[in-house]
């Protein structure tokens, strides 16, 4: 009984589907516009045929007269200056079905891409777009082209795409409703948007340290960053669309000429940051000729063809990368602190430029979202050379503020000499008095420096006077001064310690941050420090002679004391006698 039931079941289904198929059938490389699949890209074969000579009108191409045969999709058609690309698309719109539908090729490259479609009286209605083509000629402003289908009713219809270009490509066609159509489109342009945004941010942080510093390799790293977003914005339609829409020329040359010009400034910026000519002298001059040669190299294109021009071109580029890579291999065998970030930044660009190359010349199939990615890879390299080039700034920076600072900080630790910190300890006491703010001051002692010296050596006990002062500045704030006053003692200024209950936390931590061993030493080597406070502004000590009332405490204290903090404690002082005159009798 089940068995009987499902075939029933089975035989209703097909003469159903049959009914269905009988009144609306499709036939072979139609393509259905159903509004359930709001997206389709054409992946079947379609109908194509390349019009030598470029003579063909719409009217011989779509009269039966033309030869056309089937190609898979995904196929490269070998096109050229004198050459036409004509494509036949059949679709139908099921009945039931009511969406607008649109038809884009994602070329932003292309010379120039025509949709021609039949309206109600039987004309043809051409929608022409490309890169050669002005912006207000485009039935609709974008990146590229992008159409809208005239389908009024469920009827079949042929569309007739008329493709040029100046070298060989293939035809990524896709087809959207209208609705799903705008959704992309905002999110390209988001995308774009985000990228190109982040990339001018770039270049304006490199030109205001430009502003800052005067340092001619960071404006020259402003210009760079420009450069790589106008390239990007170029290979992904922006610049034609919203730059130089009404000047179609330049937009048709620049998506040849901009990446080669921005490999060859990308050698020259590396080799500005490298600085190769130290160990690699005629490697070096070797750089900057193919540097400048990449630049002078887009000249090619106003003395030859422009698909020779194109090749030369492309050949160069990679060459120039290949160059970059070799020489950021010599960086990094030299040692350069920055080279393993310059190699990653140079591996996504070549790897974009042999794709791009590969893609020109057919050896790779052309999948359109590859350009997103390329643009990224592209796009890393300004965030990553800027990087390294603010690693270089900062080494030299610190290098020269801290020859600016050797009259006023000690050599090995870095803090204030003796005589500085001794104004500041007279600033502070002085404000002190005159708006009654608490001040602390306090003496510290490595106490076993010297013991550490002659078990170890000299170049050990620096490093345990080095680690030291890391210790006491995690007690203290930016503001506060810190001077080293002795071979293993450090005076250290509070403002706004209160009470010795705060300053006796801090050096609890202090005492027992030394006891850690440090890393690295065998056997284990600790800090032992001994710590002299005053409160200033309850005992108020002059400060010429406060630092040494400290000392004189601090040599009070065994090596071994089980006290390590002392106050230092105000004099007690006697009534002076009152002489009264004796009263006269």
């Amino acid at each position: 009984m089940p068995s009987l039931l499902v075939r029933l079941l089975l035989t209703i289904f097909c003469l159903y589907g049959s009914l269905a198929w009988a009144s609306d059938p499709l036939a072979d490389g139609v393509i259905a516009l159903n509004d359930n699949v709001p997206a389709v890209q054409v992946r079947a074969d379609v109908k194509s045929w390349i019009d030598e000579g470029s003579h063909a009108t719409i009217a011989l191409v779509a009269g039966g007269t033309v030869n056309f045969k089937s190609d898979r999709a995904e196929d490269y058609y070998q096109l050229n200056k004198f050459d036409t690309l004509w494509i036949k698309l059949s679709v139908k719109r099921p009945m039931g079905n009511t969406a607008q539908w649109t038809l884009n090729v994602p070329l932003p490259f292309l010379d120039s891409v025509t949709l021609y479609q039949a309206d109600a009286a039987g004309q043809w209605v051409a929608q022409r777009a490309g890169d050669s083509v002005s912006q207000s000629e485009w039935p609709r402003q974008g990146l590229y082209a992008d159409f809208e289908l005239a389908l009024a009713d469920s009827s079949q219809k042929d569309l007739y795409l008329q493709i040029r270009n100046f070298k060989q490509v293939d035809i990524p066609i896709r087809l959207a409703t209208a609705q799903h159509r705008e959704k992309q489109r905002q999110q390209e342009l988001l995308g774009m948007g985000l990228m190109l945004g982040a990339l001018l941010s770039l270049a304006i942080l490199s030109l205001l340290r430009y502003v800052e510093h005067r340092k001619a390799i960071d404006g020259w790293a402003s210009l760079f960053g420009l450069l790589i977003a106008t390239t990007i914005g170029q290979i992904n339609g922006v610049m034609n669309a919203f730059i130089w829409a009404p000047l179609p020329e330049i937009g048709n040359y620049a998506s040849g000429v901009l990446p080669v010009v921005t490999v060859g400034c990308a050698l020259l910026f590396v080799r500005n940051v490298f600085a190769l000519h130290v160990h690699y002298h005629r490697f070096d001059r070797f750089l900057s000729s193919v540097g400048w040669g990449t630049v002078v190299s887009v000249f090619i294109y106003a003395l030859a063809d422009r698909f020779i021009a194109d090749r030369v071109c492309s050949m160069v580029m990679i060459f120039a990368t290949l160059i970059g890579m070799i020489a950021t291999f010599l960086s990094a065998r030299d040692g350069s602190s920055v080279a393993r970030w310059l190699m990653f930044a140079l591996l996504p660009l070549f790897l974009a430029v042999l794709y791009m190359v590969a893609e020109a010349a057919g050896l790779v199939s052309n999948l359109w979202q590859m350009r997103y990615l390329t643009s990224l890879g592209v796009a890393m390299v300004v965030p990553v050379l800027l990087y390294a080039l603010s690693q270089l700034t900062h080494d030299r920076k610190e290098l020269v503020v801290r020859a600016n600072h050797l009259p006023t900080q000690d050599a090995l630790t870095g803090l204030l000499t003796p005589e500085v910190f001794q104004t500041h300890l007279d600033t502070a006491v002085q404000r002190a008095i005159d708006h009654r703010e608490p001040l602390a001051l306090v003496m510290v002692r490595v106490t076993n420096h010297e013991r550490i010296r002659q078990a170890y050596s000299d170049t050990t006990a620096e490093q345990c006077l080095l680690r030291a002062v890391v210790k006491i500045q995690r007690i203290l704030r930016d503001v506060d001064p810190a001077g080293r006053v002795g071979t293993a003692e450090f005076a250290l200024l509070m403002e706004g310690v209160a009470t010795r209950q705060a300053l006796t936390e801090r050096m609890v931590k202090l005492i027992g941050s030394g006891l850690i061993p440090l890393p690295g030493l065998v056997p284990e080597v600790t800090l032992h420090f001994h710590a002299a406070c005053v409160m200033l502004h309850d005992n108020p000590v002059p400060p010429a002679r406060v630092l040494d009332d400290l000392r004189d405490l601090m040599a009070g204290m065994s090596p071994h004391t089980r006290r390590p903090i002392r106050y230092l404690e105000a004099l007690p002082t006697e009534a002076s006698q009152m002489h009264t005159q004796a009263e006269p009798a």
